[in-house]
Parts: C-alpha cells; sequence; structure tokens
C-alpha cells in the first residue's frame, strides 16, 4: 500500500459505480489543467455517472474538494496501491440542472454598416430579466453560470431600475457620434473678441463646465451599483461619463484660449450640483439630473449658441447640446417606462423636487454673475442699450425653459398640473 495520505472521510462518500472513464494525470500537468480535463469530461455525462482521477500529487485531494464543494459535484477517494491516489467524481444533480449555453446563434445583419449593439439580442442574451440575481456578478448575459458563484455588491438589480428598450439605439448613437476637444475643435480660427464679450464667455465657460463636473459625477456614483445582466445601461451610461469629461475639457479650454481664464464659481451653484450629488436613489437622480436638469441644460446650450460671439464658442455648445440630448433621451425613456410599469412612482418624482426644492431654499435665486453674463452675450456688449436688449433675452429664455420642461414632463407620462407643479419646484440655477 502507498504512503499517500488516507483522505478525509468526513468530506467523502464511498462510490462502489464503475467510472465512465479514468484521467490519468502526468506528472507534470498543473491543478488548474487537470480540473478543466475534469469539467470537460463530467459535461456531457448523466447525473450520477463517476469519472475516475488518478494523480499522485498531493495537493489534488483538496483542490478537488473545494471544486466540487462549488460545482455540486460529489467526491470521493479510494487508494491505488501502485501509483498513488484515485479520486472518484460523481456528477451531481446540481451541476446536472446547469444549462447548456446556447450554440450556433447569429446575430441580427440587419444592421447597415457593421454589427450594432441591438444585433446581439438574440437567443439568451435577449433575455432582459426583470430582476438579476447580484450572484451572477460579471458574466456576460446570456453565458451560462456555474453553481458556486460569489455575491456581487450590486444595488441595481432589477430591470426598472436602470432599463429602456432604447437604450441600445443610444448607446450607437453615442459611439458614432464622439468628437475630441483637441482636434475637431478649429482652435487656430478662434478671432480676438472685446474684454466685455471674452469675460462673458469666460465666465459662461465656467459655469458651464461646473455643472458637468456634476453631470459626470453622478451616473459615475451609480455605475458600479449596477448589475451587469443589463450592459447596456453600464454602456450607455459609460459614454455618458465620456461625454461629460470632453465637456469639461471643452469648456476649459475655451476658457482659456483666447487669454482669458475661468472666472467665479457662485455659491448658489455649487449648492444646487450638492444636492444632485447627495441624492442616493438611482430612479430619483436620473429625473432629477437627465429629465430636469439637463433637460433644462439643453435651452441654455441652444441660446449660447444662437448669441455666441465667435463661432469656436457657437461650435463647442453645439456640439455639447447634441450629446446631452442623448442624455435627455435615456432620462426620459428610462422614467416614462418606470411609470408606465409602476404609476405609483409618479409620487417619487414629486417628492424629489419637493425635497431638492426644501433643500435649497436658502439659496433661491438665479446665479446674477451668470445672469450678467448671458446678458452681454445676447445684449453683443455690456453698454446700456446692449444690456436692455440682453437682459429681455435672458427673460425670455427663462420663459421658454419653463414651457419647454413642463412638455418634457409631460412626455414621460405626467399631466399638465403635475408637470407645472414639479417645473416650478425646479432650481433657477438650470441644472
Amino acid at each position: 500500500m502507498s504512503d499517500a495520505p488516507a483522505p478525509d472521510t468526513a468530506l467523502l462518500t464511498v462510490v462502489s459505480v464503475a467510472p465512465e472513464l479514468v484521467i490519468e494525470a502526468s506528472s507534470a500537468e498543473t491543478d488548474m489543467a487537470l480540473l478543466v480535463r475534469l469539467r470537460a469530461a463530467l459535461a456531457p455525462l448523466a447525473p450520477g455517472a463517476v469519472v475516475e482521477i488518478r494523480s499522485a500529487a498531493p495537493a489534488v485531494r483538496d483542490d478537488l474538494a473545494a471544486w466540487c464543494r462549488m460545482t455540486g459535484n460529489e467526491i470521493t477517494a479510494a487508494m491505488d496501491a501502485l501509483e498513488g491516489a484515485g479520486f472518484f467524481i460523481r456528477k451531481g444533480s446540481r451541476a446536472a440542472g446547469v444549462e447548456r449555453p446556447d450554440w450556433a446563434v447569429r446575430p441580427s445583419a440587419s444592421s447597415a454598416g457593421g454589427m450594432h449593439l441591438r444585433d446581439w439580442l438574440a437567443g439568451r442574451r435577449a433575455i432582459i430579466p426583470d430582476e438579476a440575481p447580484a450572484y451572477y456578478g460579471f458574466i456576460p448575459r446570456g453565458a451560462v453560470p456555474e453553481p458556486g458563484m460569489p455575491a456581487y455588491p450590486f444595488a441595481l438589480n432589477s430591470r426598472d431600475d436602470v432599463w429602456t428598450e432604447s437604450l441600445p439605439d443610444l448607446y450607437e448613437q453615442a459611439t458614432a457620434q464622439q468628437w475630441s476637444a483637441s482636434s475637431d475643435i478649429p482652435w487656430s480660427e478662434l478671432p480676438p473678441l472685446p474684454e466685455d464679450l471674452e469675460r462673458a464667455v469666460c465666465q459662461t465657460m465656467t459655469f458651464l463646465a461646473e455643472n458637468e463636473y456634476a453631470a459626470l459625477y453622478i451616473p459615475a456614483k451609480f455605475l458600479p451599483r449596477i448589475n451587469a445582466q443589463y450592459v447596456e445601461a453600464i454602456l450607455f451610461l459609460g459614454t455618458v461619463i465620456n461625454d461629460e469629461a470632453r465637456h469639461i475639457e471643452a469648456f476649459t479650454k475655451r476658457a482659456y484660449a483666447n487669454g482669458g481664464a475661468v472666472q467665479i464659481a457662485a455659491a448658489l451653484t455649487e449648492w444646487s450640483l450638492h444636492s444632485l450629488l447627495i441624492q442616493e436613489d438611482y430612479f430619483r437622480s436620473s429625473f432629477l439630473l437627465h429629465v430636469l436638469g439637463e433637460g433644462t441644460f439643453l435651452e441654455l446650450l441652444e441660446f449660447i449658441e444662437r448669441y455666441a460671439p465667435d463661432p469656436i464658442t457657437a461650435e463647442i455648445v453645439r456640439r455639447a447640446r447634441l450629446d446631452e440630448g442623448r442624455h435627455v433621451a435615456y432620462g426620459i425613456a428610462h422614467v416614462r417606462e418606470v411609470l408606465r410599469r409602476k404609476p405609483e412612482k409618479e409620487r417619487d418624482l414629486i417628492a424629489a423636487a419637493e425635497e431638492r426644492s426644501s433643500a435649497l431654499l436658502a439659496t433661491s435665486g438665479a446665479n446674477p454673475i451668470l445672469m450678467h453674463a448671458l446678458a452681454v452675450l445676447a445684449g453683443g456688449g455690456s453698454a446700456p442699450g446692449q444690456m436692455a436688449r440682453g437682459l429681455e433675452a435672458v427673460r425670455a429664455l427663462g420663459l421658454s425653459m419653463a414651457e419647454h420642461r413642463v412638455r418634457r414632463l409631460q412626455q414621460i407620462g405626467l399631466d399638465r398640473d403635475t408637470a407645472e407643479q414639479i417645473s416650478t419646484l425646479h432650481t433657477p440655477n438650470f441644472m
């Protein structure tokens, strides 16, 4: 009899069934390689079938015991009188319950110009679960999970948390419309401006960059909380983060490009953005940021583009506005789908707007520094007559923002009265 240690009988069960096949482990074979061979050998067998492994390596017993506990198989060991230990692995019923993965599933060929994200919605991958187990971890949706997965600290494990049917298309738009703040903006063509206009541009760029920091940090905060089964939401929010990073870069570069610099950051703006950042409920956060905040931001960017004193400033905000439009489209679609499935969630939207309004009560009012800068841009200068025209344009902007905000709220399914109630609660600091 060999000197190999006796098996831990507390962990092992005697097997009296003849093995279906025998795996001879070579002296040079790694434990991992042996487990790979064992897994492949068991895969086609029926529950209760047995595979024998012969190995003289002292660590094999512990490795096999751990592997079997994780995969739902059973192990028993008998001593081989001549060649060391022989281990018998019985395929367990839990392991047998693992589904077979898809095969021969071809993506749709309907998308022009290559394979798009919507094309991969085939076979098992096309099933978007209403609830996703946290123990699925990082496995790609559609893959077959083995038993014994660890639980991940995902908090957003429901379809309603993040999903909307338009996500694949929004992602494709985002990747197709990426631009560079270094090479796609013709910086060399920036003309010199009168100082009052340049200061107004720099102050406006400071405010825009400030808001885009919040618009970057907020989805970045929620991203690791999303269950990987909702991968389209993760990929799209990745593009949102990339968009906001590019906007911060472009707005800051514009502030310095003509010999100016970033200007004053108002406490009013910071309190407003702080109230967004501390929101911990994703549904409320997405509503406040993507529907109300960035929705209002669209009108602001359009206003700046219209009154920009130079083509470079106009081009930067035009590109940023197109990006923000996707973010708003996601927010509207997501909130609308949730309200269609759970109409009672409307109360959450009202509560979110009311709570934010209450938190900002002591800092109510618009940012006067920004209002002055916008008036200078809209009036074409800071002379009295120009300022009068500019202030009138800024007043009209506020009215237009309110009306468009109400329309967006009606798009998500709110009635006119509720939409006006929430719109009135929204911060006058735009975001």
